[in-house]
């Protein structure tokens, strides 16, 4: 038998071959059913989807054909594959190419076939659609050769379809992967809030409370001292109305009220650039003093959460910009630069920021402004209080 030759891009034909992973795979519902309309529509005994390797011809799937690959060197479909259309050996003991093919001498003794290349996406020869019988046939029509290749192109289309269906499994593994992230980053940080709380009710509330006792008690045993004892105590309470207070706003500042929520935004931001060395802008304008006033808890925390973004990706710079009028428009730019490290967690702080806004029916955009600088803009539908 004659030998076909290689194609002349045959590195890159087998390259894109295993790109698609076909090989070696499990039957498939969808080839199978390929395969048998080839053998109906050819009214052949024998059909086959069948990839070509570098030296093996495999088969996807078979009608009547028990084997699952041969070698490439006796292979009828390598010569299909040399050709631009469908291949048709009337009567392959009169082909001089296969007269002595151990597929037509023996075997499953071939002696009509036809054959047309699957062609890739990327337009390279990567298999072919096939029909054979023990019987010559004298007549293959024009009909016929047009469905074989009508069956190719749909194989490229299932070829396609698994390359899409692995892309979306994968994205999705990724995407499952990444939300148990979050989800391990927000009990994190509820850990981490109730360590704080915890730690502050006993570190510092319950010692001090202790040392005010204990001032007392001298107060009590000694009353030359009782005075200063008395005055130290006071000073202790008064700290420690002071440091509830703040602890309590960081944790659900609840007493915002419809005039003094931005009173609270700014006295944060100026807490936090002070205790991490941080230039921050803030403004407001339009009235701001007639809508609901949960926006006001909403804003505060939206701006808490990206204040730690921020943080993370290391800005030195941030302008906070809030404005009313027929809308709230927020507008939080910095100029840190992201990186995977912190990449979880951001995701975590922009999932709470979206959650908050989708429960007061607003809108949330992120991305970068003209000069880089990482921008979030929020906006919120404003709710007139009625009288």
């Amino acid at each position: 038998m004659k030998v076909a030759a290689y194609l002349p891009d045959e590195d890159s034909r087998i390259i894109n071959l295993l790109s698609y992973g076909i090989l070696d795979t499990a039957e498939e519902r969808d080839f199978d059913d390929l395969a048998e309309l080839v053998a109906q529509v050819c009214n052949c005994q024998y059909a086959m989807v069948t990839f070509m390797d570098k030296d093996r011809h495999w088969f996807k799937a078979r009608r009547n054909v028990e084997i699952k690959e041969s070698s490439r060197d006796i292979s009828f479909c390598s010569h299909t594959m040399l050709q631009e259309d469908v291949m048709v050996v009337n009567d392959t003991k009169k082909d001089k190419r296969f007269f002595d093919s151990p597929h037509v001498t023996g075997g499953y003794k071939v002696a009509f076939y036809a054959g047309v290349s699957i062609i890739s996406a990327a337009g390279y020869k990567i298999g072919t659609v096939c029909a054979m019988d023990k019987k010559a046939k004298m007549v293959f029509t024009d009909e016929q050769k047009n469905a074989l290749k009508i069956i190719a192109h749909q194989c490229t289309a299932l070829l396609e379809l698994r390359v899409k269906n692995k892309l979306i499994a994968e994205q999705s593994d990724a995407l499952v992967a990444e939300e148990k992230k979050i989800v391990q980053l927000t009990l994190t940080g509820h850990d981490e809030e109730k360590s704080f709380i915890a730690n502050e009710l006993h570190e510092n509330f319950a010692q001090t409370l202790a040392a005010t006792k204990l001032y007392l008690d001298f107060a009590e045993q000694s009353k030359e001292l009782s005075a200063d004892f008395i005055k130290k105590s006071k000073a202790n309470i008064l700290q420690i109305i002071k440091d509830i207070k703040a602890l309590s706003k960081s944790i659900l500042p609840s007493t915002f009220q419809n005039t003094n929520y931005l009173g609270f935004i700014q006295e944060m931001l100026n807490e936090y650039g002070q205790q991490n060395n941080k230039k921050i802008a803030f403004r407001h304008e339009g009235k701001l003093d007639c809508y609901d006033s949960k926006i006001g808890l909403t804003l505060f925390r939206i701006i808490q959460y990206q204040l730690k973004n921020a943080h993370n990706c290391g800005a030195k710079k941030i302008a906070i910009k809030i404005k009313t009028d027929t809308v709230i428009r927020l507008e939080f730019t910095d100029d840190g630069k992201n990186t995977d490290s912190f990449k979880p967690e951001r995701m975590m702080l922009l999932h709470h920021i979206e959650t908050r806004i989708a429960i007061v029916k607003g809108h949330v955009n992120v991305g970068l402004d003209k000069h880089g600088h990482n921008i979030l803009e929020i906006e919120i539908p404003l709710i007139v209080e009625q009288e």
